[in-house]
């Protein structure tokens, strides 16, 4: 099957860039299905990142008190605050202000883009991606 056939891809929409110095990555997770951000944060741990995950919008704000992440990837559809809502508020919070916020979603790149760069996203990787095609894109985006 040719690359051109899968529906599934990563795309960079901000120009913004998080300096990591030498410390390890840290990496929230927020999406309401346990399954996905679990699976997720495992493997993203195991290719040597410090991941947390939350569950909601609102559990993503209480990560954040004491372990300030430099990249949140954050689910799009979920109940009561959505990703752009939350995407807005870690905009507004001055210890997230300058992460990196990827929208991680099964959504098209076409429906979510249009909200999801003016709430603060700097990119998106569909569902559905290898974690290694959400990793470069991160990669583009942390220096």
């Amino acid at each position: 099957m040719s690359a051109s056939l899968h529906s599934s891809h990563c795309a960079l929409w901000t120009n913004r860039s998080v300096d990591v110095d030498h410390d390890t990555w840290r990496i929230l997770i927020v999406d309401d299905n346990a399954y996905s951000a679990e699976a997720l944060s495992a493997a993203l741990e195991s290719d040597g990142f410090d991941t947390r995950f939350a569950l909601s919008g609102v559990d993503a704000l209480h990560t954040i008190d004491g372990w300030i992440p430099h990249v949140v990837i954050l689910d799009i559809t979920m109940p009561e605050h959505d990703g752009y809502a939350t995407a807005r508020v870690l905009r507004r919070i001055g210890r997230t202000r300058d992460a990196v916020i990827i929208a991680f979603t099964a959504l098209g790149e076409e429906i979510v883009r249009p909200e999801a760069v003016p709430s603060g996203f700097d990119g998106y990787c569909q569902k559905g991606n290898p974690p290694a095609e959400l990793v470069r894109l991160i990669g583009r985006l942390v220096h």
